[in-house]
């Protein structure tokens, strides 16, 4: 066999990578930020303790670099969903279908932790954190001020009304029961809309 070359060596190390901070996200988004060894990561990304310090030094920057990677694949989805040929309703909807699947939510469920806990982090990660809140709330408001023009949904400040949808679907995603949301699924986010919809 012959030895791989340099691309495919970055390759390698760039999935190792991937998979080491998918595994942290859910590592995190299960314990907590304080209760989550750097052992629990290995274990969960099915690597040795010592392979995740050659890509990682310490707990802090595993989940500053994950939030970071998970982040940028939240503003690939907005893209997404803002090309799609829907109604705005239909795109919120399509975001909360998205939002609530099982090892999506991780990254959300993570904030959550940091942010309920009062975890000390790093002042980047903090950065992060208040610029990601700030970019889905600038993603998400258009769609709502959208939908009153059109009427699909309900006349109040949209402002508000995005606050305390986010605040719902954040409580969804802590509790964290999957199996449960699961089922029925459409049925569930229709009477999820129904507090912004005026169907």
């Amino acid at each position: 066999m012959a030895p791989l070359n340099e691309n495919q060596l970055e390759q390698i190390r760039n999935e190792r990578k991937n998979q080491i901070m998918s595994a942290a996200l859910k590592v995190f988004a299960e314990n907590g930020i304080k209760l989550t060894k750097i052992s629990m990561i290995a274990a969960e990304a099915s690597i040795s303790h010592g392979l995740l310090y050659h890509y990682f030094k310490s707990k802090e920057e595993v989940l500053h670099e994950s939030l970071k990677w998970a982040m940028t694949g939240a503003t690939e989805l907005f893209q997404e969903i803002k090309a799609l040929p829907l109604t705005p309703i239909e795109k919120i909807k399509h975001f909360i279908r998205i939002a609530l699947t099982e090892g999506n939510s991780d990254v959300f469920r993570v904030i959550q932790h940091i942010l309920r806990a009062k975890y000390p982090v790093p002042e980047q990660s903090k950065e992060l954190i208040e610029h990601s809140s700030e970019e889905y709330a600038q993603q998400l408001l258009p769609l709502f001020i959208e939908g009153q023009e059109n009427g699909e949904i309900i006349q109040s400040d949209p402002q508000e009304l995005l606050e305390l949808f986010l605040t719902v679907i954040s409580g969804l995603m802590m509790e964290g029961d999957f199996n449960w949301w699961n089922e029925n699924m459409d049925r569930k986010i229709d009477l999820l809309l129904r507090m912004i919809s005026t169907r």
